[in-house]
């Protein structure tokens, strides 16, 4: 069963999201329901603060001075060779 709530926006507001659902070619309603789906599953920042926590405690390799030099220079990130 679906239910109906209602949210306030001001007019620009409102315009903006039509014009977003319109040129998506999708309902404002469906707009409005995909930006609050999406909300929700996105994590927050502590969960993001705890992942990463995690991989930072999971890194074995430590990089000398030359490798992160290197790295830098290259401009793009290098995997340590095992």
């Amino acid at each position: 069963m679906s239910r109906k709530i209602s949210v306030y926006v001001d007019d620009n507001l409102h315009r903006l999201l039509k014009s977003a659902a319109s040129l998506r070619g999708i309902s404002l309603s469906d707009l409005m329901v995909d930006a609050a789906k999406k909300a929700i599953q996105t994590p927050s920042r502590k969960e993001i603060a705890g992942k990463m926590d995690a991989l930072r405690r999971s890194a074995t390799h430590t990089f000398t001075s030359e490798e992160m030099r290197s790295m830098r220079e290259e401009g793009r990130r290098v995997w340590p060779r095992e």
